[in-house]
Parts: C-alpha cells; sequence; structure tokens
C-alpha cells in the first residue's frame, strides 16, 4: 500500500503540473501535439511509468473529423514493457475510416493462486487494421485485418504449472472478418447525446495459422446523453464477446479496461463468453477545464474455457468495479481528455490508471 501512496502523491504531482502549464493555452490556439504522462497500478502488474502522445490531424481538405495518433511506452515494475502506436484515421467528410493499431510487449505476470506465488512471461506482437466505409447515412461497413504472436515462458515453478494446467499454447496466428458500426457522435473524442454501436465477427483460419478453426463475436454498444446539466454527459455501456469451442486462451475474452472492466489487469480472468455493461457520469466543474467522473461496471464470464479437460481454467462468475476519477480537457476544441482513474474491483484489488482518452 506504500508504494500506491506514493504513486497516488506522484500522479496527483505531475498532473497539476502539466494542467497549470497547459490552463494558459487559450482555445484558439490549441496545439495539435501533446505529450502526456501514462501511469499505471494494477496488482497484476505493479506500478508502471511511461508517457504517451496526441496528435492531432486533418486526413484530408474535407470537413472531416480531426484524426489522431497516439503513440507511447511503458515501464513497470514487475520488469514489464509495453510500446505502442494507434492512428484513427477520417476522410472524405467521415466517408472512410481507418483504424490501424501496433503494439509490442513482455508483461511479468504476478499472482497468487492456491497460496502459491505464479510467474511467467507473455511476449506479444499484435497489429491490426479495419477499414470502414459509410454506406448509409450513420451506417458503415467494413473489414478487420488482425494478426497476433504471443509466445508464453514460466518464470517460476508455479508459472510453468499454470501454463500447462491451462493448456496455454503460443500462438502465431493471422485472422479477418467483418464489422458493421452505427456512429452518430459530432464530437468523436468526447460524444455527446449519441449512439456509438459496433459489431464485428473476427475469424481465425488455420491455414493463416490456427492449431484449429475459431472465431469471436464482439457487440460495443455505447449511449451519451446529457446529465443533469448540458455541460454534464451520463455515458453508458453494453459489452459482449464470445469466442468458438476452439479458441485458444489467448482468443478467450478478457476482462480488462480494454474491454469493459478497468481495475483488472488483462488476461487475468477469461472465458468462452462474456456480458457486461457499465456507466460513467462525468461532471464538468465549472467553467474550467477539469471535470469530476464516477462509474460502475458489471460482468459475467461464462462457458468455461475451451476443450475437454484440456484447459481447467475456471473463472465462471460475477465481476465487477466501481471508482472515482478526474478529467482534464487536453485539447478542448477537439474534446481529447487526459483520464485519472482510481479504481476498487469485487476482488478487494485496487488500481490508479493516469492516460488519455475517454476509457470508453
Amino acid at each position: 500500500m506504500a508504494i500506491r501512496k506514493i504513486l497516488l502523491y506522484i500522479a496527483l504531482i505531475i498532473s497539476s503540473t502539466l494542467f497549470a502549464q497547459k490552463d494558459s493555452i487559450s482555445v484558439k490556439k490549441e496545439k495539435a501535439f501533446a505529450i502526456v504522462p501514462l501511469i499505471t497500478s494494477t496488482p497484476l502488474m505493479g506500478v508502471g511509468f511511461g508517457l504517451t502522445t496526441s496528435y492531432l490531424y486533418q486526413g484530408d481538405k474535407s470537413q472531416a473529423s480531426k484524426s489522431q495518433l497516439n503513440a507511447g511506452g511503458q515501464y513497470t515494475t514487475t520488469d514489464s514493457y509495453s510500446v505502442f502506436a494507434t492512428n484513427n484515421l477520417w476522410l472524405r467528410d467521415n466517408k472512410f475510416r481507418l483504424v490501424t493499431m501496433l503494439s509490442y510487449s513482455g508483461i511479468n505476470n504476478e499472482f497468487e493462486e492456491d497460496g502459491n506465488n505464479v510467474e511467467y512471461n507473455i511476449n506479444t506482437t499484435l497489429f491490426s487494421q479495419l477499414q470502414m466505409m459509410r454506406v448509409y447515412k450513420n451506417v458503415y461497413a467494413g473489414i478487420p485485418l488482425l494478426y497476433k504472436r504471443i509466445t508464453y515462458k514460466p518464470n517460476n515453478e508455479f508459472g510453468e504449472d499454470f501454463i500447462q494446467k491451462n493448456g496455454i499454447e503460443n500462438e502465431r496466428t493471422g485472422g479477418f472478418g467483418l464489422a458493421g458500426t452505427y456512429d452518430s457522435r459530432k464530437n468523436k473524442y468526447y460524444p455527446t447525446n449519441s449512439l456509438f454501436i459496433t459489431t464485428r465477427w473476427d475469424i481465425y483460419p488455420e491455414w493463416l495459422g490456427a492449431v484449429q478453426d475459431y472465431n469471436k463475436v464482439i457487440i460495443n454498444a455505447r449511449g451519451y446523453i446529457d446529465g443533469f446539466s448540458r455541460e454534464d454527459v451520463l455515458a453508458m455501456q453494453l459489452y459482449g464477446e464470445y469466442a468458438s469451442y476452439f479458441a485458444p486462451d489467448a482468443g478467450l475474452p478478457a476482462i480488462s479496461g480494454k474491454s469493459i472492466l478497468r481495475g483488472f489487469p488483462q488476461g487475468q480472468l477469461k472465458a468462452r463468453y462474456m456480458t457486461g455493461g457499465q456507466a460513467e457520469y462525468r461532471y464538468t466543474i465549472g467553467q474550467s477545464r477539469f471535470r469530476a467522473v464516477g462509474f460502475f461496471g458489471l460482468v459475467n464470464l461464462a462457458g468455461g474455457s475451451y476443450g475437454d479437460g484440456v484447459n481447467s481454467r475456471d473463472d465462471d462468475g460475477w465481476y465487477n468495479a466501481v471508482g472515482l476519477g478526474a478529467r482534464y480537457k487536453l485539447q478542448q476544441i477537439t474534446g481529447v481528455d487526459i483520464r485519472l482513474d482510481f479504481v476498487r474491483t469485487s476482488l478487494d484489488d485496487y488500481a490508479v490508471y493516469l492516460k488519455l482518452n475517454q476509457a470508453f
């Protein structure tokens, strides 16, 4: 707990310093490029420090929404690291959207199971490219292209037992799919009074490297409405992720901030079927660039893991997370925020995040 208190103070100091420096910038002179500290603290990965960037630019000469390029990296106290780059490109008056993501990480997982300290390493390379085209008003259709290379290495005997017991295997797989989206957001980075609903069918065939053919369906529905005042926003999300029978451990839906719940590290809790929802109230403090938020989420894991007697992962059940946070309008014309979140999970774990952009 002492290190988390230190982290909290550091996060507040860095945030306050950054906010004080940026607050003198007028809205009319908003800068396209910003550098933001990246800080996390989770039981699984320890305390992490890094940097991320937000570069806003116009993809073409049309009236398309601002595009955003993010790049950054982080190192944690468990000797884990990650580097990433994401480009969200809008073209031709928002007729076309291309989302490109590339990441590389080496994560040392450390957690207790059955009284034993489990330690193992996951080395991951991920690439995805999503091409979407507007086919009618706010309706888009497109194709995702996917690649992942994941290798596992035990760091102690209990880590080796965990990998073998759960049937976890290295994976080097390509994939493709189909995607459909309804998007009525006028502001893509701080939505108000709008809907964003997307469905995706990702396919990983044997001829692209999968041990056995498998696929996954993802449903992500987000709604944004006015709060008690027009300056506030109530954001809501329903999320479902459903994998087929032969999905390997790395292909199973996993609870994390990247999918539905903050506070749960990626990969700790998995099952073939994941269904959940969350809500966040975003309160604007007066005429300032600050917002205060409160959030709650609930998720159900079901279906166990794949294979009869092959994989003994048993994470089925209900999980929740609750938290408070603060936001700062970093690039306020576009709506890009820095977010600081404090989370408590139903496993009595605590996490801290200082990141860029909204959680959903």
